[in-house]
């Protein structure tokens, strides 16, 4: 298996984080984004559980069942938010 670049690892964080705030408010399970960028699930877990470390995401669904709802916290929305207004 070939190795992920750390400057490819934060791009592709970037395009998850884009992709949360265009389905924003609805939340995303882990294999609906990957399926949107392409890449495996587990990988994309490994992500979403670095950028929820960094508080940029939240899990939205919490119960005793495996999957995982996710958004973007209230703070890394209104930072894109600000992106986008002149």
């Amino acid at each position: 298996m070939s190795r992920i670049s750390t400057g490819k690892m934060d791009r592709i964080k970037e395009n998850i984080l884009q992709h949360l705030f265009e389905e924003s408010p609805k939340s995303l399970f882990t294999f609906e984004i990957a399926e949107a960028q392409a890449r495996d699930k587990e990988f994309i877990l490994k992500l979403m559980q670095d950028l929820e470390k960094r508080k940029l995401v939240k899990q939205t669904k919490r119960d005793f069942t495996r999957k995982r709802k996710w958004a973007l916290t209230d703070d890394a929305y209104q930072a894109y938010k600000g992106l986008l207004q002149p």
